[in-house]
């Protein structure tokens, strides 16, 4: 071990390359680690605020309406069926235009509820909506779905399908992406943490054999080197987690106002010990 600190510091600026090299191969994990987090949170959180509605007549029975939305939480394409009445809907429209007036007033006027009940469906994944709208448009619920203007259920999936279905791609198209490029970049970290290890082992391979002509056996000729293989992971690992700190910081302000759910910054310092004792056994 004492000779592993020796040769540490005796090897002052092959050293300080390693630990620079291998802090740059450790920082690309860091950023891997946490930006794929990043990327599937922002993916979750764009998947959540997709959904369809279905928009029904102001004399649908509710009991009719309550038995549809029971046999859609029975689809296995479903994650959540939501219920809003007209007069729920009434209650929320006069709560986001409270400080309109005008709309206010329009309504005063109106009398009547001029909103209907209806059903927000969620999807466990973007590209099974078609097949939820289907299930809707199958003629066992004419009875109780609105229609528009042209004759067309008030079955939002068909006004949104284009905006629904780019997205869907987007996403599946972004997880594959991500993922190659997670993988990519932890092959070229763990490749030049090894070549640079290599690299350090070779420019002392004169005093290895001079170990080896005057009988040290292999524990006491590996020892040092594994020493100081410790000391540049510890010391790059320390490095890289002080220089990721002020770069999530930095990334955190340019994209909370963008997702507002995630702050990557946020993330990095709850999972701050977690991150660290991955890098360091990276």
């Amino acid at each position: 071990m004492k000779w592993g600190f020796i040769n540490f510091f005796r090897n002052g600026v092959v050293s300080v390359a390693t630990v620079l090299v291998i802090s740059l191969s450790i920082f690309m994990i860091g950023g891997v680690i946490v930006g794929s987090s990043f990327v599937s949170a922002v993916i979750s959180s764009l998947e959540e605020k997709i959904d369809i509605s279905a928009v029904f007549q102001d004399t649908a029975d509710e009991q009719a309406i309550l038995f549809l939305k029971a046999e859609l939480e029975k689809l296995p394409e479903v994650s959540s069926v939501k219920y809003t009445s007209a007069e729920e809907a009434l209650a929320i429209f006069r709560e986001r235009h409270k400080d309109d007036p005008v709309v206010l007033e329009s309504l005063k006027i109106l009398e009547e509820n001029p909103l209907f009940s209806s059903l927000e469906i969620k999807a466990k994944n973007p590209s099974q909506y078609e097949s939820i709208s289907k299930f809707l448009e199958s003629g066992r619920y004419d009875n109780i779905l609105g229609v528009d203007a042209n004759g067309q259920k008030k079955i939002t999936y068909r006004q949104n399908q284009f905006i629904i279905d780019k997205l869907s791609f987007i996403l599946s198209t972004s997880r594959k992406i991500g993922f190659s490029v997670s993988l990519i970049l932890a092959l070229i970290a763990l490749m030049v943490a090894y070549s640079t290890v290599r690299l350090a082992i070779y420019n002392s391979k004169d005093e290895i054999s001079v170990m080896q002509l005057v009988g040290a056996s292999r524990a006491f000729i590996r020892g040092p080197f594994l020493v100081e293989g410790v000391m540049h992971g510890v010391i790059a690992t320390v490095f890289t987690s002080a220089a990721l700190y002020p770069a999530f910081w930095l990334i955190g302000r340019k994209t909370s106002a963008l997702f507002g759910e995630f702050n990557i910054f946020e993330y990095f310092i709850s999972n701050i010990f977690q991150i660290f004792f991955i890098l360091l056994f990276s």
